[in-house]
């Protein structure tokens, strides 16, 4: 069961990666983009692991997966949370309280989420649909302290039959679960300002059997036009467009577990943009495959003086 708050490593690497070149000290100008870069970054990587919260919650109630399956409530697979199933079949609630305090790869959360599927489809099948509701999450970034706080909806449908905790799990064997994520949300920035965000991300889960190994993928893109994931205006109310160019993969392979072999993204703020190569060698040529993650990700981007520079960031 591990393997599931494992997986989410390949998350936190996204949002890692993403906190582009500049000091890590953050400035309050609008021309220094990693601030609005890693809000982004620590906004994304809470938002999957939440709703990944979500999608394994649903798959263990049997009124929400279409059959019985045996609770495991823990904090081993659902991080720093307490859950209440409640209400009457063909009506039923989850709602998951963050504890405020837990440390879950790289995220602190308190407040609640709830859960209901109205679609009339178990959700280990193709179609169900599951609405998420955010009610005063609060996101804090334990590296600098900051916290965010969400409020908003998400709807989470499933593109093929399964149950992504299952293939972590190693129960469903060659198989691939698919998940859209699409939905609005405000945002308290630390220091008070409120920004809306747009969401339009896909999340893959593969298993893969040859011989004896099994061979567990995690892939993130988005079905959106221009490969659009996040749209939205930062804290300094300028708007941004974060990209995934190509899809990006990590998968459980034992030399490099969970860091991204392929991938690409861009962040985009004004008339300024970052694009992040995953897998490469420190001279930036991607050299990642499904054996080897490469040695770390290369970053490109602009500068507020209209330079460009590069950046090399090993996984080790």
């Amino acid at each position: 069961m591990k393997k599931f708050i494992q997986a989410l490593s390949l998350t936190v690497i996204l949002g890692t990666a993403i906190t582009l070149n500049s000091c890590k000290k953050e400035n309050t100008t609008t021309a220094d983009d990693s601030v609005s870069a890693q809000d982004n970054a620590t906004i994304t990587r809470a938002d999957d692991a939440t709703t990944d919260d979500a999608a394994a919650a649903a798959g263990q109630v049997a009124s929400f997966a279409g059959k019985t399956e045996s609770p495991w409530w823990n904090t081993a697979v659902l991080c720093g949370v307490t859950l209440v199933d409640s209400g009457t079949a063909g009506n039923r609630t989850i709602t998951i309280t963050y504890d405020g305090t837990t440390d879950c790869n790289g995220v602190i959360r308190s407040g609640t989420v709830t859960i209901v599927n109205n679609s009339g489809i178990p959700w280990n099948l193709n179609g169900s649909v599951l609405n998420i509701t955010y009610n005063a999450l609060a996101i804090t970034d334990p590296v600098s302290g900051n916290t965010y706080t969400i409020n908003g909806t998400r709807t989470l449908t499933k593109e093929t039959n399964g149950l992504a905790w299952k293939v972590l799990a190693g129960l469903e064997t060659n198989t691939t679960v698919t998940r859209r994520n699409q939905g609005n949300m405000s945002i308290t920035f630390p220091g008070g300002g409120v920004r809306s965000w747009t969401v339009d991300r896909t999340r893959s889960w593969s298993s893969l059997v040859n011989g004896s190994v099994n061979t567990i993928t995690v892939t993130v893109s988005t079905q959106a036009d221009n490969n659009v994931d996040v749209t939205g205006t930062n804290r300094f109310g300028v708007t941004f467009t974060n990209s995934i160019l190509t899809p990006i993969a990590a998968n459980n392979n034992a030399a490099c577990y969970w860091k991204p072999y392929q991938g690409q993204t861009t962040h985009a703020v004004a008339n300024r943009s970052a694009n992040i190569l995953y897998g490469t060698n420190p001279a930036g040529v991607q050299i990642g495959n499904a054996t080897t993650c490469g040695d770390g990700y290369f970053i490109t981007y602009t500068k507020a003086n209209g330079t460009q520079a590069t950046r090399f960031v090993s996984y080790w």
